[in-house]
């Protein structure tokens, strides 16, 4: 908490400074059209993931490496899903003067004081992967849909399950993102009124603290029938914890579509993943911070379709997915 006190009082007092010292000279941010950039030299792209540790966002940012120019580069600080420490290195990009940031933000209330940072400095923003809250404050936001990955890993649980039973959500409730694929659970449940929630925590998309989340849920439910993992690294901690107690009658569903998910479902273990493309995420991103460097129209929202990978399909994707 201290820490993300801190954050928020530099990244403020950097909006001060530039407030009081410069006009921000800033670009349009709403979608549209931008203000031209008719500079020539290469561009400089600052993108910060949730962290370099798993292999989605990894794909994102190697889609955004993958369209830049021959002259462009990308810095890419890993904040390790420590989401003060990812506005520490927002506001020292806007401070070493990026030209346009990325940001798939931990926390999507307490980004703000990086977006008004480069905000401020006329820095345009492209959230990608997960909404923030302060969409006024971003150029464009680029996502999968969310709300329809949660319809289809729940759908195939409930099914799984018999409609009926008690299932555990291992969450991560500070991103929008994942708020969209629970309410999408939630909205599918609608329709089954005899399978109960009776574990909800967050494991903030870690594989350790999912096994431990899980352990402690078989602990206080051994009847559970069915786990709703947020994304496949949670389904990971889940399933592992589910063979340590010896049970493979419990149902996993999971978010992000990986080689890792894939091998999963191959093995029996996973029951199926919401795929998702995180590297059409990072070409999207790509394709706009251009448009709004040459002073061309781009939407506000672009959203990127979702697939399932079952295991009648599973060999389809086999060797495709990051």
């Amino acid at each position: 908490m201290k820490r993300k006190l801190l954050s928020i009082m530099v990244c403020a007092a950097m909006v001060a400074a530039m407030t009081l010292g410069c006009s921000s000279g800033k670009e349009e941010t709403s979608g549209g059209s931008a203000k031209k950039d008719d500079s020539s030299k290469g561009k400089t792209y600052g993108v910060s993931v949730m962290t370099m540790n798993n292999s989605f966002f990894v794909a994102e940012v190697e889609g955004i490496k993958a369209n830049i120019g021959p002259d462009d580069e990308v810095i890419a600080p890993d904040p390790a899903l420590d989401a003060a420490t990812q506005v520490d290195q927002i506001c020292d990009m806007v401070s070493s003067g990026v030209d346009v940031i990325m940001v798939d933000s931990i926390d999507s209330d307490g980004i703000k004081p990086a977006l008004e940072a480069a905000d401020k400095a006329g820095i345009p923003v492209i959230a990608i992967d997960t909404r923030v809250t302060d969409e006024d404050l971003v150029a464009c936001t680029i996502v999968s849909d969310n709300t329809d990955a949660g319809r289809i890993a729940g759908k195939a649980l409930m099914e799984a399950i018999g409609g009926k039973g008690k299932i555990a959500i291992l969450d991560h409730s500070t991103v929008a993102c994942v708020q969209e694929r629970t309410a999408g659970l939630e909205e599918i449940m609608e329709d089954y009124p005899d399978v109960k929630v009776v574990f909800r925590q967050d494991a903030n998309g870690n594989v350790t603290e999912a096994q431990t989340q899980t352990e402690t849920s078989l602990q206080g439910d051994p009847d559970l029938a069915g786990v709703f993992a947020i994304n496949d690294p949670t389904a990971s901690g889940a399933i592992a914890a589910l063979k340590g107690a010896n049970n493979k009658d419990i149902k996993v569903v999971a978010i992000d579509g990986s080689q890792d998910a894939i091998d999963m479902i191959k093995a029996g273990d996973l029951l199926c993943t919401a795929a998702q493309f995180p590297d059409q995420i990072g070409a999207k991103a790509v394709e706009v911070a251009k448009a709004i460097f040459a002073g061309e129209k781009h939407d506000s929202l672009y959203v990127i379709p979702v697939e399932e990978i079952n295991a009648d399909n599973a060999a389809d994707y086999d060797g495709k997915q990051f």
